[in-house]
């Protein structure tokens, strides 16, 4: 066989094994949405209609029973949040809360810091913790809307805000999304991309070998 001939069949054996490669893992995606168990579980268990009405009047109850313990509809309202206090820093730096919500900080540096409103909106009556300290605790319910903001009075740039607002779990929702969670297959798209890439070069690189590549005495020795 001489390099010609070669060449040849080692491309079309690679371009053949990169295209079995980029389709594997549609097919098994494929087939793995056609048996997934958990659908199957929920078509045995009824959860489309059957278990549809027991769901609301489940949710029903458990909805009277928060508003009796005061946790209707916001549920963040009334909890608590912690901001540390270090040395120059708090964290988190910006916090956002729903109303009713109570921000406690806690020193845990070795300098002496404080929390002096800078900003707040009308109506509020927050203080702050305006007398330094090195150690210990300080907290304040935020039950008016709006935007806060606080400073270390020692240490400039050493700032702070809170939102309270009644989105806070939206906010921080849109905050935390996960592109995987949008349904892009990223890495499947990466694999593909990749394995056409590959595809493209080898192509390439043989057509180069075959047209400029060969010599007279390794391909055809009697060619002159």
């Amino acid at each position: 066989m001489n390099r010609r001939d070669f060449m040849v069949a080692a491309s079309g054996v690679s371009g053949a094994a990169a295209v079995a490669t980029a389709t594997i893992p549609v097919g098994a995606q494929e087939d793995d949405g056609a048996d997934d168990p958990d659908d199957d579980t929920a078509e045995e268990n009824g959860n489309g209609n059957g278990n549809g009405g027991a769901d609301e009047e489940n949710g029903a109850e458990n909805g009277d029973e928060d508003a009796e313990n005061g946790n209707g509809a916001a549920n963040g309202g009334g909890g608590t949040e912690t901001v540390a206090v270090g040395d120059n820093y708090y964290e988190p730096e910006d916090l956002t809360i729903e109303p009713g919500t109570t921000v406690e900080w806690v020193w845990e540096g070795s300098a002496q810091h404080n929390i002096n409103p800078t900003e707040q909106p009308d109506g509020a009556d927050w203080e702050g913790h305006v007398e330094l300290q090195d150690s210990g605790e300080y907290e304040h319910t935020f039950d008016v809307e709006g935007d806060y903001a606080y400073t270390c009075d020692p240490h400039p740039g050493m700032d702070g805000t809170i939102s309270v607002t009644e989105d806070a779990d939206a906010v921080a929702a849109e905050a935390d999304v996960d592109i995987h969670d949008i349904g892009v297959p990223i890495q499947k798209h990466f694999v593909g991309i990749a394995t056409f890439l590959a595809i493209f070069v080898s192509l390439v690189f043989t057509f180069y070998l075959l047209k400029y590549g060969e010599s007279a005495h390794s391909s055809s020795p009697g060619r002159k």
